[in-house]
């Protein structure tokens, strides 16, 4: 727990002077935007904070990017380090999952006070609870981006020693064909008999129908939350992650 508390504090002092920049732009975009645009400034600001708020989705990926390309400046330290691979990855997605929280919440919060003085406030309190969980399935989804391109980054890693800046085109290759084969999966009878367990109908609930709302998970009329194939989908990021965490292990910490 103790080196894990140290790899901790390391990553967040390389993360908080990004995340201080971040939270300016929090405040700087939806309101130079709304002011630059034209657009009627209160509505015009619950557009660009919405954008931000959904922008924050790939802050992760940039955080671990910038704490990755620390360790590889430094590789006499991070190739040498002796914890385990699963606590320096546990150190990095807290650090990056934790300073997109605190963005998150201050852009939230932002949000809310600014359209605290809009005219008609009473429309602004109905889209609260959706506000809410439109930042909480930015913030899920935001993990289950992380996993998937720490897979990537393993791969680029693992190909660069070897060939050089063509890994970019190549990982990017490897993207776009593993997203065309995730496309057809999901389209085929074994994918439906994997995922099509435990749905719950959301029209006697008006929490759990906001909750399917603010994560974006897909449901037909009548809706539903598909637990099933939220479950099926958490496994196999938890399969991935392993798979990446044993392969930076062996070909890129080597």
């Amino acid at each position: 727990m103790n080196q894990l508390r140290g790899l901790f504090r390391k990553d967040w002092t390389i993360i908080k002077g990004y995340l201080l920049v971040a939270l300016l732009l929090d405040i700087i975009i939806p309101l130079g935007s709304a002011m630059l645009f034209q657009f009627e400034f209160f509505e015009g600001l619950l557009v660009f904070s919405g954008t931000v708020m959904a922008l924050h989705m790939f802050a992760p990926i940039i955080l671990l990017s910038i704490l990755l390309t620390k360790e590889m400046d430094r590789p006499d330290i991070f190739f040498h380090s002796s914890a385990s691979i699963h606590k320096i990855n546990a150190s990095k997605f807290l650090t990056v999952i934790f300073a997109t929280a605190i963005s998150l919440l201050w852009i939230s919060s932002l949000t809310f006070v600014f359209l605290l003085f809009a005219p008609d406030l009473l429309e602004v309190r109905n889209l609260l609870p959706s506000a809410a969980m439109f930042a909480a399935g930015i913030l899920f989804f935001s993990v289950q981006i992380t996993i998937i391109y720490y897979f990537y980054i393993t791969m680029f890693y693992s190909m660069k020693p070897k060939i050089g800046g063509f890994a970019y085109i190549v990982t990017f290759g490897f993207f776009i064909f593993f997203l065309e084969m995730w496309d057809r999966f999901k389209a085929t009878d074994l994918y439906a008999a994997l995922t099509d367990f435990w749905i719950v109908p959301l029209h006697e609930s008006e929490f759990l129908a906001n909750m399917a709302r603010g994560l974006k998970v897909p449901f037909e009329t009548p809706a539903t939350l598909q637990i099933g194939q939220f479950a099926f989908v958490t496994i196999l990021l938890v399969l991935l992650y392993f798979v990446s965490a044993y392969w930076f292990e062996k070909k890129v910490r080597a």
